[in-house]
């Protein structure tokens, strides 16, 4: 069988849970919304992760968007394990305040999506932690006029598989309208 891959490329946003004290973030490739209304959201990931057993834990997690300039950050974030390190700590994460939920949010994020778990569904080697969100916030210059990503201020991080990332190029970015 051919290599599983060609789904990318994809954002890469951090995903933060704690539980009991312990926070913890890791990058997730595997993720993707579900639905507008109500507002869902889908992580997947291993059981054998820290993440995993404090989202189980703590039924909740936030989903963080962050720009490229922290891509050397995420990759630390998935080369070490919250059950060996503090990572915030060890990696010198600045948190804010999240909104609704007992989460932890990178102060640095452009994006950010609080999400209580509503389900978790069995997928071959990993779970899918499937999460309604329960606040949604950006900053100032994530956004412009149309409502889209301001891809002039924001460098969405984007996997492309094999240990290997880009950023988009806003002057690649091209609006088609759809007949309706």
């Amino acid at each position: 069988m051919s290599e599983f891959n060609q789904f990318y490329p994809c954002v890469v946003p951090l995903i933060g849970s704690r539980y009991e004290g312990k926070s913890n973030f890791m990058p997730a490739a595997w993720q993707t919304g579900l639905s507008k209304d109500p507002m869902t959201y889908c992580v997947s990931i291993a059981p054998k992760r820290y993440t995993h057993s404090l989202i189980k834990s703590s039924g909740v997690f936030s989903v963080n968007f962050i720009d490229f300039q922290y891509l050397k950050l995420l990759v630390r974030l998935g080369s070490i394990s919250g059950r060996d390190v503090d990572k915030i700590k060890d990696t010198g994460i600045e948190l804010k305040q999240s909104l609704k939920l007992d989460v932890p949010v990178f102060k640095s994020a452009y994006a950010v999506y609080e999400c209580s778990v509503q389900d978790i569904v069995k997928a071959g080697d990993h779970d899918l932690f499937i999460g309604k969100i329960l606040s949604v916030y950006e900053t100032d210059e994530a956004r412009n006029e149309s409502g889209t990503i301001n891809y002039n201020a924001v460098k969405p991080i984007l996997y492309l598989g094999k240990d290997t990332y880009a950023a988009m190029d806003p002057s690649s970015i091209i609006t088609i309208k759809r007949d309706r």
